[in-house]
């Protein structure tokens, strides 16, 4: 048994005149968004990290 699904379209329909106006906008210049920055304790654990981290092997002289 095959089972058939039939799509009507719902009352929602695309304003041409509105749709070109919104394309048309020219994007801002600057945005509110927020910039990913370390606060409070996350300096703490960032300055943590540095300092707990393993230091480069100096090279050897041979001879």
């Amino acid at each position: 048994m095959m089972l058939a699904q039939t799509l009507q379209p719902t009352g929602l329909t695309l304003d041409k005149e509105a749709l070109g106006w919104v394309a048309t906008q020219p994007e801002a210049p600057l945005s509110d968004a927020p910039v990913p920055a370390p606060h409070g304790a996350a300096w703490g654990v960032l300055l943590l990290g540095l300092l707990i981290s393993p230091k480069e092997p100096k090279e050897t002289k041979r001879r």
